[in-house]
């Protein structure tokens, strides 16, 4: 696939029968500026074939606000309908003298709907100039929705709900989920006013995570006049500046950097006080409310929610990427320890960890039913220490992690074929199948929780637990690649019990596990590629495969599984980094180009549209995968050692001519960039004091010269002067690095 499909979203303003449409739509929110080109024949520390990263290059393409109050950017429409909209609209943008005046002369489903555009996917309370009302006040709406085509407005619309809140989508499962009737009002906001006080600026009481769109209605006959509106943005409440970043990411693709920060903002948005989840379910007519503290959780952090719109709760599987993407970018470590600690806390006596924050009984009565999670629950902890070196927090939750090691053994077969399985636990819940069995995707996770669980039982002095965790993981593997691989369709298997099937997720997993050799990973990747790639990225599964357990969609999760195992994959042709760079663009770069734009969707159907509707979150945790994989993979920066005491950069350049960015870590910053010339590749490093690392530069296959720091380290063939310089066919590493600035480059013959 070289192309893809891009599809543009209905508009509200077109949809509602007799709206005005005001100005131009405004672009995307994954707008940005040009691709800035790498400067280069600085003097200093840099050599003139190097660059050194322009100051401020990448803030252009930050969608963060620089504060914590946003106005809307334009009215998308003004619809009178049955009532009057007297004035300009645009006086809600603030603009003119005089207020707009909304009349209405019956109840919402007659009143006039004034849409803004705040431009962007955001979060927070809504306020509202009211300047004067009739005596008698109708009362004023807002209804909120993160894009157009979902805006309900039609009378068919998310199930009948614009005959009880025009304008908005539903963050209510529980009240007009797809296919089933909306049957009240739940998910607008009233913002209660008194003729006898106004003017004056109205604060909406509840908050709204997750929206581009507010519209304002009317219920009842009678006349509101309304000036400005303003949003108090009330994500990540503990940054005064969101834009200001401790990391950064830019390359000579501007699709891809706009992808970097779409990832980083999707995590702010889903970062919130820890008080404000929700709990379900909701009683018939309760509206839509964020105002529950997260159990165990300090009330005075943020907690990472899944999603800024729903659910707004902690959960494993999403804290697995979204931990890693603040690490990288905001470098917001309490609000990620905030969130691994309420959910360690929750712990049961067996060692079993719940997938998610215990608020309400809707998560009460799940308690148990999400096992493969707690194999995430002991990745969230090994990644914290990794990249942040805690040691006193590793050593304050090891007791759970080994618990949580307890429990999955006890899910293992006792047999020599060694395999987990959940079917009798209780716990067969997955993010997306219906089958519990013997699979190759969630025992490619449990044997990267063994060699990681080795790792940390190391670092902490006990040789002969880690010795355990080692030798089991080796079992694991062996046992996957016994059972589930398929020789001749050349990929890993679903299940034991589900033999024809080979899902994205095991064979994305397999390979980032270790479990899959070279020649195995690469068709592995073959597969998928052939049979599972659609107009709008890589499928859950192949069409048409019988009885899968899983239906074909387009899931974040496992695609940035995949684009990471392309990466890790790729043989010295760089073929395997172009398809990860191709789906990167394909999947990701669609969402930029859809409403609302700058932030990633919870999940896509097979025809390209939100997974389920109007419920959908377009701003989910899990789907903000490429910031991570841009830096660690393409950029090729990322820990080896807790706390980046050891670190690597290994480049995966693709189909790019430069990359180059920032990574924050607890010794000071990591600086890297390199460029692809016609005479050779070229790698500027900067490390601080108290790291070592791994450096490497790609060969292309071919066979080049290296040199480190002017020096000849490796001579094509092989290592020079002591060096230790490797080669694996595709790059040329040299270990044990210093600290400061180096500068590693092939030198074709």
């Amino acid at each position: 696939m070289t192309t893809r499909s891009r599809r543009r979203l209905t508009g509200l303003a077109a949809a509602a029968s007799g709206a005005l449409l005001l100005g131009v739509l405004p672009a995307p929110a994954g707008a940005a500026p040009a691709a800035p080109r790498p400067p280069s024949g600085h003097a200093g520390p840099w050599d003139n074939a190097g660059y050194r990263p322009q100051p401020g290059s990448w803030k252009p393409y930050v969608l963060a606000p620089t504060g914590h109050e946003v106005d809307p950017v334009s009215v998308l429409s003004a619809d009178p309908r049955g009532g009057e909209i007297k004035g300009d609209p645009k006086a809600a943008l603030g603009k003119g003298r005089h207020p707009v005046r909304l009349v209405s002369t019956g109840d919402r489903t007659e009143s006039p709907l004034l849409t803004l555009d705040f431009g962007k996917n955001t979060g927070g309370k809504i306020r509202v100039h009211v300047d004067g009302a009739s005596a008698t006040p109708p009362k004023l709406h807002v209804c909120f929705s993160e894009s157009r085509q979902y805006a309900a407005t039609g009378p068919q619309d998310n199930d009948g709900q614009a005959a009880h809140a025009p304008g908005c989508d539903t963050a209510n499962i529980w009240n007009g989920y797809p296919g089933t009737a909306y049957t009240y009002d739940s998910d607008s906001h009233t913002l209660e006013l008194d003729p006898a006080k106004l003017p004056a600026t109205l604060t909406d009481p509840q908050l709204r995570g997750g929206f581009r769109y507010a519209t304002l209605f009317l219920d009842g006959p009678g006349w509101v006049d309304v000036g400005a509106v303003s949003l108090d943005f009330d994500a990540v409440p503990k940054q005064a500046d969101p834009s200001a970043y401790k990391g950064w990411f830019l390359s000579s693709d501007n699709e891809l950097n706009k992808i970097w920060y779409a990832g980083a903002y999707t995590v702010q948005l889903n970062t919130w006080m820890s008080d404000t989840a929700k709990s379900w379910p909701y009683e018939p007519g309760e509206a839509d409310h964020a105002d529950d503290q997260v159990p165990h959780a300090d009330p005075g952090e943020e907690v990472i929610f899944d999603g800024g719109k729903r659910d707004r709760i902690v959960w494993q599987g999403d804290l697995a990427v979204q931990a890693p993407v603040t690490y990288l970018s905001t470098d917001d470590v309490p609000a990620v320890e905030n969130s691994l600690s309420s959910l360690a806390a929750q712990q049961l006596d067996d060692g079993y960890v719940p997938a998610a924050s215990l608020v309400g009984q809707h998560n009460q009565d799940e308690l148990r039913t999400y096992g493969e999670y707690v194999t995430w629950f002991v990745h969230n902890l090994y990644n914290h220490w990794l990249y942040t070196g805690d040691r006193a927090y590793l050593n304050q939750w090891w007791p759970q992690l080994t618990r949580a090691m307890g429990w999955l053994e006890k899910v293992r077969d006792a047999d020599p074929k060694g395999l987990i399985a959940f079917q009798d636990s209780g716990s067969c819940g997955h993010y997306g199948y219906s089958d519990c069995g013997h699979e190759t995707y969630v025992n490619a996770l449990y044997s990267r929780n063994l060699d990681e669980m080795a790792e940390l039982a190391g670092a902490r002095g006990a040789a002969a637990d880690a010795a355990t965790y080692a030798s089991r993981a080796t079992e694991v593997k062996k046992a996957v690649n016994e059972q589930l691989w398929d020789e001749s369709a050349g990929a890993y298997r679903l299940s034991r019990e589900i033999p024809d099937a080979y899902p994205q997720d095991a064979n994305a997993t397999a390979v980032l596990a270790g479990i899959a050799d070279p020649v195995r990973a690469g068709r592995a990747m073959d597969y998928l590629k052939r049979n599972s790639w659609g107009p709008y990225g890589a499928l859950t599964v192949a069409p048409g495969t019988p009885n899968a357990s899983i239906k074909p969609s387009y899931e974040p999760l496992p695609s940035g599984f995949e684009a990471d195992a392309r990466l890790t994959a790729a043989g010295p042709s760089g073929g395997g980094q172009k398809s990860a760079l191709e789906l990167l663009r394909t999947f990701w770069g669609y969402q930029l180009d859809q409403d609302p734009g700058g932030t990633f969707w919870e999940k896509a159907d097979v025809n390209g549209d939100p997974g389920i509707k109007q419920f959908t979150s377009l701003a989910h945790g899990w789907a903000s995968g490429p910031t991570v994989t841009l830096t660690n993979q393409v950029l090729g920066v990322q820990p080896t050692g807790s706390g980046f005491s050891t670190y690597a950069i290994v480049p995966h350049p693709g189909d790019l001519a430069w990359a180059q960015g920032t990574v924050p870590t607890p010794h000071g910053d990591i600086t890297a960039s390199w460029r692809s010339r016609a005479d050779g590749f070229v790698l500027n490093a900067t490390a601080p004091r108290g790291t070592s690392g791994r450096l490497a530069v790609p060969t292309g296959g071919k066979k080049v010269r290296v040199t480190l720091d002017g020096v000849t380290v490796w001579n094509g063939s092989k290592a020079v002067g002591g060096s230790g310089a490797t080669t694996d066919g595709s790059q040329v590493y040299v270990d044990g690095v210093t600290s400061g600035h180096h500068v590693l480059r092939t030198h074709r013959h």
